[in-house]
């Protein structure tokens, strides 16, 4: 409902009024009464109302609230002299924020008018004012026990309590198969047991979305094929029961899946005996799909390893010969001097940059945020307020909380460590004689592309804002920003290597050619 506003308002007589609904007391007045309410006390009162402030179906025990904060800003800001409310416990039901919020409007020129309720004047409206704040700060206390205790209730009956989930309605209450997103699940069931990866599935069921409307993605699919609510195991406020909903599919498949996933979440680097190197690094360029080593017998029974595009075209390129001719790029890269110089600039660039924004500081900033968010659901529990997947927030923050701890201890060490040009010089003219294909590919290489037929290209990341690096004098190749990548006949079978230093807004490709056969 719209309101007319004062377009010409008296200074000391402008008002704004302020109306909050909680979804959990539908019976309490609603927005618009309230409103009505207070513009009929602005007109008894004499003031001139110029705002109108609304929050629907929030909460009064904190100030998270749209309206409310702009309500207060616009009050700092001078926009008005009072605000009127309803009730005391229309705008706040927690004493502290609400003896700071006085504080704030005071400070401001500001006072609280309440519409419904008198409030008298001198001591005794301190004595009734702070009466009604505890009894509203009680009543929301006990709203939220009674509302906690309906959620544990209907856990107990393993009723839906409104959580939403793929493969099932709620009808009346309860968890009912939805046949069509059932059917869904079960195709990506059975795809995955045929040997589709999750990638492939997901292409598969383009098209399809979530109940939210928005496509299924790896990550979706992924935790709706690992719930254990698909074998009919019931899981709600610390509350489980097998059997407890309908089963999409029998428990004995489900730790099929969860098995398979597992497995799946870790990309393979060996492959029999073999150790392949550019796993998860090599991708083929007309597909723009990993290639995952793979392995094959001759007639004469020798074993032979390759790359495999298994998810495009299917071309296969032979292990030792790709890995060794991406070693050789990079030391080919390695042995011209100017390149070395700009690395070693670059990394001192580094060095000179992280001391002002460390990483370790970064990290553990999110862990303090991760500390208080323990506070906030521990607080809540003590309140006897149970957050909406709460468990599964605390596994979240526990993982995420193990994750960073490992990944300070590694910043630390690094940090710890000083370098200086001379020694990052001579640690690159070391790595550019060394014979270790899997060393030099681990340290630089991040990404390999093979394009065409006779086309390997080879990435690596820096942070380069400077000019591009001036070529080898010995013709063996140069960096040289923004290089088209040229292509030779598929009948020279030759690779094409380009080392790349990638940068946000920068991108110099080094380029090498060899006479060696494409295997």
């Amino acid at each position: 409902m719209e309101y007319s506003l004062c377009k010409k308002p008296r200074p000391g007589r402008r008002a704004a009024s302020y109306a909050r609904f909680s979804s959990h007391n539908q019976r309490s007045e609603s927005i618009e009464i309230q409103h009505d309410n207070n513009l009929a006390y602005c007109a008894i009162e004499d003031l001139d109302v110029v705002a109108i402030y609304s929050d629907e179906a929030r909460s009064g025990r904190n100030t998270n609230r749209a309206d409310f904060q702009r309500m207060v800003a616009d009050a700092k800001a001078g926009l008005f002299d009072y605000v009127v409310i309803y009730k005391v416990a229309r705008i706040m039901r927690n004493r502290d924020e609400m003896a700071l919020l006085r504080i704030t409007l005071r400070k401001h020129g500001v006072e609280v008018l309440y519409s419904g309720e008198s409030i008298g004047t001198g001591s005794d409206a301190i004595l009734q004012l702070g009466l009604k704040e505890v009894l509203a700060e009680w009543e929301s206390a006990q709203l939220a026990e009674r509302i906690v205790d309906g959620i544990q209730k209907n856990a107990e009956r393993c009723m839906a309590n409104g959580q939403q989930l793929y493969g099932w309605d709620i009808v009346e209450g309860y968890y009912e198969i939805n046949e069509a997103e059932a059917g869904v699940l079960r195709r990506a069931k059975g795809m995955l047991f045929n040997g589709k990866t999750v990638a492939e599935i997901v292409r598969a069921l383009e098209g399809h979305t979530t109940k939210r409307g928005k496509p299924i993605t790896h990550n979706a699919l992924t935790k709706m094929l690992k719930r254990k609510q698909n074998a009919g195991v019931f899981s709600y406020a610390g509350h489980e029961k097998e059997g407890g909903m309908p089963a999409l599919w029998s428990m004995e498949e489900q730790r099929m899946i969860w098995k398979m996933l597992g497995d799946e979440t870790r990309p393979r680097r060996k492959a029999g005996n073999a150790d392949f190197l550019l796993t998860g690094k090599l991708w083929c360029g007309k597909c723009d799909t990993p290639m995952t080593g793979t392995s094959g017998t001759g007639k004469s029974g020798k074993v032979y390893y390759y790359y495999q595009d298994k998810k495009g075209c299917g071309r296969k390129v032979r292990k030792e010969a790709i890995e060794e001719n991406v070693a050789e790029a990079v030391r080919a890269a390695l042995s011209v001097e100017a390149n070395r110089e700009k690395i070693a600039d670059l990394m001192c660039e580094f060095e000179d940059e992280r001391d002002d924004t460390p990483q370790s500081a970064i990290i553990e900033g999110e862990l303090k945020e991760i500390t208080l968010a323990y506070d906030r659901i521990w607080k809540a529990i003590e309140q006897g307020i149970a957050p909406p997947g709460g468990k599964e927030r605390v596994d979240e923050l526990k993982a995420r909380e193990e994750l960073l701890q490992e990944e300070l201890a590694t910043a630390k060490a690094i940090e710890a460590v000083k370098l200086d040009r001379d020694r990052v010089l001579f640690m690159l003219e070391s790595m550019a004689e060394i014979d270790d294909p899997k060393a030099l590919i681990d340290v630089f290489v991040s990404k390999v592309v093979l394009t065409g037929d006779d086309d390997l290209h080879i990435f690596h990341y820096f942070d380069d804002n400077g000019g591009a690096l001036s070529p080898g004098d010995d013709g063996g190749g140069g960096v040289l920003p923004n290089v088209n990548m040229l292509h030779q006949s598929p009948n020279d079978r030759l690779f094409r290597r380009s080392f790349f230093i990638d940068a946000p807004f920068h991108s110099y490709a080094v380029h090498f050619s060899w006479s060696i056969p494409c295997q």
